[in-house]
């Protein structure tokens, strides 16, 4: 059975905001040591919204030569300015990465007319495979399953759509009115624990910030479903449901998907880019109660 589990990683910082290069090479190699199936950098993940496009460019450039095709790469290079994100898409492609990844404009809701023709014009300009993302609790808005299939159809280079919504009805409609037409267009959930639903639905996986910090978690249940072990699916969905709890601890969860990863030595700290707040002793207590009951240190 297809499936897949990518890590949306995040971006380590020094704590005077300058990239972490070091830490963020151990990233990388622990994900794929893992056996994590892919990378994406610079998504909702790694304060991309929030880096200068210098910075950007030198991370993706970094992971680019890191990552050296080991796994899927795939770069966010999303933005509110077109031409940014053109210029920055060919810059990633034309360096080696395998894909790029764009959110729809945000700020303003844009209907079924205007996303097209937005997506239209990337997709003519960029070349190289593209996937959508789609995150309404960030945006505000939802990428309607028709214009996905409408741009796929006409363009060969969208191959692929993150669908970052807690619920699967929207995916699973993606997933019925694509799939069957174009059998090679990957569909994937960005929240964890939709992985299996996704999976036995007829999507591809996964893009979960979980990976970050329990890859080997992630990647067994990946086995498990390639195995076609029943117990070993259920023994994942149970762990990952339990290990959601991080996600609730601080609002936003960033901080501490970052402070899991100090405590596990991934990284030296859990720099953010301001205002993101710091996460406080009661976070790292509730983060080390939720690793110690599932035996992860």
């Amino acid at each position: 059975m297809q499936a897949a589990y990518l890590a949306p990683a995040i971006t380590l910082f020094h704590e005077d905001g300058t990239l972490d290069l070091e830490s963020q090479g151990r990233l990388f190699e622990n994900l794929i040591e893992k056996g994590i199936d892919g990378i994406l950098v610079e998504g909702s993940s790694s304060e991309f919204f929030a880096m200068p496009m210098e910075q950007r460019s030198i991370m993706a450039k970094f992971a680019i030569e890191r990552i050296n095709h080991r796994v899927k790469l795939i770069i966010g290079t999303s933005s509110m300015v077109a031409q940014q994100i053109i210029d920055f898409s060919n810059e990633c492609l034309d360096a080696g990465a395998d894909a790029v990844m764009i959110l729809p404009p945000y700020y303003f809701h844009f209907g079924a007319e205007a996303l097209l023709q937005y997506y239209d014009r990337l997709a003519r300009e960029i070349h190289g495979p593209i996937y959508i993302y789609n995150f309404p609790d960030n945006t505000g808005y939802t990428i309607p399953p028709a214009t996905v299939l409408q741009l796929a159809q006409m363009h060969p280079n969208i191959v692929g759509f993150k669908d970052t919504i807690s619920g699967m009805d929207h995916t699973r409609e993606l997933i019925k009115l694509i799939k069957p037409l174009i059998p090679s267009f990957e569909i994937y959930s960005g929240f964890d624990d939709n992985f299996a639903h996704n999976v036995l639905s007829g999507g591809n996986g996964c893009i979960g910030a979980l990976s970050n910090v329990v890859p080997e978690v992630c990647t067994a249940w990946v086995r498990a479903f390639r195995e076609n072990n029943l117990d070993g699916i259920a023994a994942g969905q149970q762990s990952i449901d339990r290990l959601m709890d991080l996600y609730a601890i601080r609002s936003p969860f960033l901080p501490v998907i970052k402070e899991t990863a100090r405590l596990r030595g991934i990284c030296t700290t859990s720099a953010g880019t301001f205002p993101m707040p710091n996460a406080t002793v009661e976070d790292d207590a509730r983060i080390l109660e939720l690793l110690g009951r599932e035996n992860i240190l």
